[in-house]
């Protein structure tokens, strides 16, 4: 299967993540560059983004590594926002099914929360169908404490 990318659309999105001035949670160059949202819903954290042609694998549907960004993403976000900055020691996913056209929106929730954390985020297509979904251990960081 062979498809097309536009080009002007992937410029765009580069452009956009290129004009970014800061490199902070919620506003980063991969954030930018996949157009990703963020928010804070009840106890949860969820990036949705819009499917774009740049994102595709060779066989037309989002590359895994895509989704694997969204939901790592998703996932240190939601331990940023309740705690302080994380780092991921381990993250499986699990692809059920491809997408290529719509919206996706990974949804990621804390399972065990300590000084490791332990979360679960699933991808899901504009349809509701189950994409992919991860898990994954985190490391709880200390905030840097500006200078006075």
């Amino acid at each position: 299967m062979t498809h097309t990318i536009d080009q002007a659309q992937a410029l765009a999105a580069f452009q956009r993540a290129a004009a970014g001035t800061q490199e902070v949670f919620g506003d980063f160059f991969l954030s930018r560059l996949f157009g990703f949202e963020i928010t804070y819903p009840d106890n949860a954290c969820e990036v949705a983004f819009d499917v774009q042609a740049f994102m595709f694998n060779p066989r037309g549907g989002v590359h895994g590594g895509v989704l694997a960004t969204a939901l790592d993403i998703c996932m240190g976000h939601l331990i940023n926002h309740e705690a302080s900055p994380g780092a991921t020691l381990e993250l499986k996913v699990q692809y059920l099914a491809p997408v290529s056209t719509g919206r996706v929106v990974c949804r990621g929730e804390a399972l065990r929360k300590g000084g490791t954390w332990f979360l679960r985020a699933e991808a899901r297509g504009s349809d509701g169908t189950l994409i992919a979904f991860a898990t994954s251990t985190w490391k709880l960081l200390k905030r840097k404490v500006p200078p006075a």
